[in-house]
């Protein structure tokens, strides 16, 4: 059994919540399950406002597995 490692962060909206690049976790999940790899395990990890025009930040860290 093999693992991969892999992590995407999203930005939120300055105002609101939600996510401007939600569809790049979805690609990357679907390239990655196009490859025959299963997600295995996902944390998430929030940074707070990163400063003038940012907003907050979603880390997903995921962990995916191929037989």
């Amino acid at each position: 059994m093999q693992y991969r490692t892999t992590q995407v962060v999203l930005k939120e909206k300055l105002i609101g919540h939600d996510a401007k690049n939600l569809q790049e976790l979805d690609n990357v999940l679907n390239s990655w399950a196009q490859q025959g790899w299963v997600l295995n395990t996902m944390t998430t990890t929030v940074a707070g406002n990163t400063g003038i025009g940012g907003g907050d930040r979603t880390v997903f860290t995921l962990v995916f597995m191929h037989q």
